[in-house]
């Protein structure tokens, strides 16, 4: 793969879908500009939000280090305009931009507390219906 197929801009319109839960693929985002909403979904099929990504920040990173299908959905709220890094690129990145590695990694840590928190307040709210 040559370099410029590893880092390409992508646009999206609101209420584009930019990737569904379940999907397989070796890349995450960089939002250069706009708000994309990370969501999954109930077993009834509600929507339930997980966080929204804004200009600067990055998501899909999970899949592309675990190999695993995508574990929530992504969809533009606004007009979004991002940065798609290949497994290459993101191999690339990290040997030319170790401050933006320790970016990426505090935006992991970031969303791991909100997604323990979610975790916590849904077993509260389990146990008080028991």
């Amino acid at each position: 793969m040559d370099a410029q197929s590893a880092i390409v801009k992508e646009t999206y319109k609101p209420g584009d879908f930019i990737f569904f839960e379940g999907d397989i693929e070796n890349h995450f985002y960089i939002v250069e500009s706009g708000v994309v909403s990370i969501f999954t979904k109930d077993q009834m099929g509600k929507r339930i939000p997980i966080c929204d990504i804004v200009d600067g920040e990055s998501f899909g990173e999970f899949a592309l280090i675990s190999k695993s299908p995508r574990s929530a959905s992504a969809q533009a709220v606004t007009d979004v305009v991002l940065v798609k890094v290949s497994e290459e690129g993101f191999q690339q990145l990290l040997s030319e931009l170790p401050t933006w590695a320790e970016c990426m990694l505090k935006s992991f840590t970031d969303r791991l507390q909100n997604m323990t928190e979610k975790i916590r307040e849904a077993e509260q709210f389990r146990r008080r219906e028991s």
